[in-house]
């Protein structure tokens, strides 16, 4: 008896520290914040490197040992980058974003390196690098 009351402890330990409703805990939302730093760092260091922004998935793939914490987030399609566009001074595009920030607002990485939380409908109007 003492087994099950310890696991229906830590079944409501669980549930109520992930939550089961449709809305996602603090920890999972952060999630793509410092992915998307991490992204920033990388596209920041491949002009000193004289490396050009990756313009597909092909060219990025030998450059993945330089994003090490974003890398698996673009390839998974978790992290949505707009190919080719890269860091500038005082930019205000939107280079790479959540993937969810399209129906639920998330995290984006704008030109000048800055990564920035928007609801969708900031995203919605907001510049994306590239796009006219």
């Amino acid at each position: 008896m003492n087994q099950l009351k310890s696991l229906v402890l830590m079944v409501s330990v669980v549930f109520g520290t992930f939550g089961c409703s449709g809305s996602k805990s603090s920890t999972v939302d952060d999630s793509m914040k410092p992915a998307l730093q991490d992204f920033a760092q990388f596209l920041g260091a491949l002009p000193s490197d004289g490396v050009k922004p990756p313009k597909k998935l092909a060219e990025f793939l030998p450059l993945e040992p330089m994003a090490p914490m974003s890398a698996e987030f673009l390839k998974n399609g978790k992290l949505v980058y707009f190919w080719g566009a890269g860091l500038k001074t005082g930019g205000q595009s939107i280079v790479a974003y959540e993937k969810d920030v399209e129906t639920s607002g998330g995290w984006v990485l704008l030109e000048d390196g800055s990564v920035k939380k928007l609801t969708s409908e900031q995203f919605s109007t907001a510049p994306k690098a590239g796009k006219k």
